[in-house]
Parts: structure tokens; C-alpha cells; sequence
């Protein structure tokens, strides 16, 4: 292995080890490519803590919602073959499926983008259900003809509101099976997995043998208030080491919500799926669709997450200076409940891979996953100077900040990790405040862009910065605030 690699290695492994210290997750396996070499294929603790049983590469994994990526190359395949095309009517492809609200201009794009007016629960007597850890106490139906027997609510028309959406990939799955005549592990089997050499992968939700123990973590404060609000009763669980709590393979996705997290696979299978990103989608679509993928459809802010075709577009900043050095990232996250995380990202300018396993579900993985990103490609977190905050601003940002409605199943996501935002000001400096999360501590709005006076870090000590961006309306005063997650906050007028 050249010098450079193992350099990369030696770095990765002191930042695998320190997060699991740091964080006392049970495993982790990573996996990166260059090119289609697999320069590092390595795992780090334990894929059972009771047992001592060690963590390997090989040891599978649910992926969760990077299984959102595989549907989306299915479906631009299909779009390629001439059999679908992105403006085509979703409530023509599902007749049988009863919408209720302004379905009819819903499109197979806004699946693909989750602007779809879809939100998190088909309706809102099933939003209990999709937010209760107790995968145990929900009930699991067989296939998509029961899977919404109310119908589906679409809240907002589509294409005026970005959230992300599980009900709108298993939309997509069902109608990717229809157009094909096929289950979609026979579709993903034939147009990804084989054609890579995928051979332990599948969305077959069994409790194959191979699979990591999954853990969890007790509910934090802000978790225990809103599922007691909302009537869903918290088990008692106990722990296997003082923290982590065991978890149990729950099949519980109908079958027609595989599409929306259902898959299973390994470092060594998933690195060959990192390498086809860095083929252009070379082996599953030719390199003009892969570009269309990835092409910023939803979020038009390059310094702030963008979606394009069911993959992510992530800005990871390598550097302080103003303006910012940053590497466009492609991929996807993934988090089950029980629980497992995964990550998928591909730095296309630097021609490497990496894919991230554990078998764990905790609040914020994000800062684990970029430590190990940043080992990879050598990259230190960037960190802000204070700088001055444009006196307009001063005047104008401090206020109250509330998501947009309607929005009980459109908002769910936001509204139970951040809530309604204050920002406050002192006649120099500007601070955040959130109803949930990380913020509700109050944060320093730093401003980070030079050009740019409504652009601000939120910088953490522990992880990367969050970044947050003030909307102005033709005089200068602020109307919203836009955080780094496509979520918009509408400002609420000020009471006289």
C-alpha cells in the first residue's frame, strides 16, 4: 500500500478509536475507496458487547434510508429505458391509492426530492406509530395494498415545500415494481447488485445470521416529554454496560416500505457501490443521468445542503479562511431504530469513498462519521474567527421563527428536533435558541461568509459547525431563517 495510504490508515484508526472511547458506541466498520480499489476495509469493536464478539467488515448491516439511493438508480434506469419519465402523474402510476389534498401535480420527481407535500405519517393518526421506538409495539402489515388504508394525506402542493419524506420512496418502490412486472429485490438484484458484484446484499428484511447486534440509547429528555405527549408509552429497557441498551431485529417493514429503508449489506459490498458514484453511475446508469442525479434539484444555496435526485449534496468545509474551502459530498445517511446507523459519502473531486457502519442508534451521529471522513481525506474541522454582525441585522434578525403550515406531517421532522427558534440580540453579537436539540442551549451566530452578511456558523466544540442562513425581504428586513437541512423558518410578526 503506498506511503499515502498508510498514512490514511494510521489516521482513521486513531479516529475510530477515540470515538469509541469518546462515545462508547459498540462496532464500527469503515470502508474507503479510490477509484475502484478498496484501500481500507477495517472494523473497530465489537459487534456484540456481551458477547465480546468483535466487529467486522463483513458483518452486516441494515442501511436504513441509504437504501433511498438504490431506488433512485432504479428509477432513473427505468426514466433511461424510456418506461418513466420524471414528469409522469403519480396518482395515474397509483390509481388505487387514495390521495387526499393536491395530489394531482404531484410528479416522480417530487418523490425523488421529498417535495412531494407527503410528510412523515400517511395521516395523522399514524404519526404516533412512526415516531415510536418500540418497533416491538407497532403494528406490521403485509404488502402495499395494506399499507395505507386511509389513504394519504398530502399536505402542501407539491413542489412548494421540502420534507423529507419514508412514504414517498415506498411510493416509488411499489411503482418501480409495477413498471417492471417484478419484486424490487429482483429489480435491484438485476440493475445494481449484479451488475457490481454485490453478493451480500438484499432488502429481503430477514434476520439473517451475519447481521450486528444493534443497541440504542435511552431516550433523551427532550424524547421522553414528546412521546409522553403524545401517548406513546416508554419501556423501561436495561442496559448491557451502563449505556447502551440492547436492541432486537424487528422485521416490521411491509413490503411496501422496503423501498424506503429496507436493505442490507456490507462494507465490501457497499464500497463497490461507493465506486460506481465514482464511475458516474458507471455499470447501473450512463454518466449523463448519474450527473442529473446529482445535480442540485431542490436547494439552490451551494454553501448548504441541496438534494438531487434521492441523493444528498453535502458542503464539507475544509477550512476557516473566508471564503471557505469545501468539497462537494454525495450520499446518504441511514438510521433504524433498534438500532443501526450507516453513512454513505463520495467526494467525487478527490476520487474516493467511504462508507460507514455501526451498530448503534444514537441522537447525533453526524460528528462521528465526519471525524472519520475528515481522518480520511486529512482535513481538520474548520473554526470561525468573531467577526462583526452587520448592524441591520442587529436590528432586524431578533425575533421569533416558527416552520411554516400547515404542517403537522410536513413540519414532524423539524418541529420535533429543533421546534420554534429565538434569536436574540445585544448590540453586537447575535444569539440562537430552539425549543429541542442541540440549540436549546443558546449558540452564537457567527457570520463565516465575507460577501455575505446573512450567512452564520453555529459552531459546537465537539462536532462540525451547523450552518444558518437569514432571508431578507427588498428593504433589508429579516422574514426567515433557512438551517442547513433545507428547513426554512418563516419570522412571526411582531405583536403590537
Amino acid at each position: 500500500m503506498p506511503s499515502s495510504d498508510a498514512a490514511m490508515e494510521a489516521r482513521v484508526r486513531a479516529a475510530a478509536e477515540e470515538v469509541l472511547t469518546q462515545s462508547r458506541i459498540p462496532g464500527l466498520s469503515i470502508g474507503v475507496v479510490k477509484g475502484d480499489d478498496l484501500v481500507l476495509c477495517e472494523s473497530f469493536g465489537y459487534a456484540d458487547i456481551e458477547t465480546r464478539e468483535p466487529m467486522t467488515p463483513d458483518r452486516r448491516q441494515r442501511i436504513a434510508s441509504i437504501t433511498k439511493t438504490m431506488v433512485g438508480f432504479c428509477l432513473m434506469g427505468l426514466v433511461e429505458d424510456g418506461k418513466l419519465s420524471l414528469d409522469d402523474r403519480v396518482t395515474t402510476l397509483l390509481p388505487d391509492v387514495g390521495f387526499h389534498g393536491p395530489a394531482e401535480t404531484m410528479t416522480l420527481k417530487h418523490l425523488l426530492t421529498h417535495t412531494s407535500g407527503i410528510g412523515e405519517a400517511p395521516t395523522r393518526d399514524r404519526l404516533a406509530d412512526t415516531a415510536n421506538p418500540d418497533r416491538e409495539a407497532v403494528t406490521t402489515p403485509g404488502d402495499f395494498s395494506t399499507l395505507y388504508p386511509d389513504g394519504i394525506v398530502v399536505e402542501v402542493a407539491p413542489g412548494t415545500k421540502h420534507a423529507y419524506c419514508n412514504n414517498g420512496y415506498g411510493l416509488l418502490g411499489e411503482i418501480i415494481s409495477r413498471t417492471e412486472l417484478a419484486t424490487l429485490q429482483d429489480v435491484m438484484q438485476r440493475r445494481i447488485w449484479a451488475p457490481l458484484g454485490m453478493t451480500s446484499t438484499d432488502i429481503l428484511d430477514e434476520n439473517d445470521a451475519r447481521i450486528t447486534t444493534c443497541y440504542h440509547r435511552a431516550p433523551n429528555e427532550d424524547n421522553v416529554f414528546q412521546l409522553t405527549r403524545a401517548g406513546v408509552a416508554i419501556k423501561e429497557q436495561p442496559t448491557v454496560d451502563g449505556l447502551n441498551i440492547r436492541g432486537s431485529f424487528t422485521a416490521e417493514f411491509n413490503q411496501g416500505m422496503r423501498a424506503a429503508g429496507g436493505v442490507q449489506s456490507t462494507i465490501p459490498d457497499m464500497a463497490k457501490y461507493a465506486s460506481a458514484f465514482l464511475r458516474r453511475g458507471g455499470g447501473i446508469v450512463n454518466p449523463e443521468m448519474f450527473d442529473d442525479m446529482t445535480s442540485p434539484h431542490e436547494g439552490d444555496d451551494p454553501r448548504m445542503v441541496s438534494w438531487g435526485l434521492s441523493i444528498a449534496r453535502t458542503p464539507l468545509r475544509v477550512s476557516g479562511e473566508q471564503p471557505s474551502q469545501w468539497h462537494q459530498v454525495l450520499g446518504h445517511g441511514g438510521a433504524y431504530f433498534g438500532g443501526w446507523n450507516s453513512h454513505l459519502d463520495v467526494i467525487p473531486e478527490l476520487g474516493i469513498g467511504i462508507v460507514q457502519h455501526m451498530n448503534i442508534m444514537i441522537d447525533e451521529p453526524a460528528s462521528i462519521f465526519r471525524k472519520i471522513i475528515r481522518a480520511v481525506i486529512d482535513a481538520e474541522r474548520p473554526a470561525y474567527p468573531d467577526a462583526p454582525v452587520d448592524p441591520g441585522l442587529l436590528q432586524s434578525a431578533p425575533g421569533t421563527y416558527e416552520l411554516p403550515m400547515p404542517g403537522p406531517l410536513t413540519n414532524f421532522r423539524p418541529q420535533t428536533r429543533i421546534g420554534r427558534v429565538h434569536i436574540k440580540g445585544d448590540g453586537k453579537s447575535l444569539t440562537l435558541e430552539s425549543r429541542w436539540g442541540s440549540w436549546k442551549t443558546p449558540v452564537q451566530l457567527t457570520p463565516c461568509d465575507r460577501d455575505d452578511p446573512t450567512f452564520f456558523a453555529i459552531q459546537r466544540p465537539d462536532a462540525d459547525p451547523a450552518f444558518l442562513r437569514l432571508e431578507c425581504d427588498s428593504t433589508g428586513a429579516v422574514v426567515a431563517l433557512h438551517v442547513d437541512d433545507l428547513t426554512k423558518m418563516n419570522k412571526r410578526p411582531e405583536r403590537i
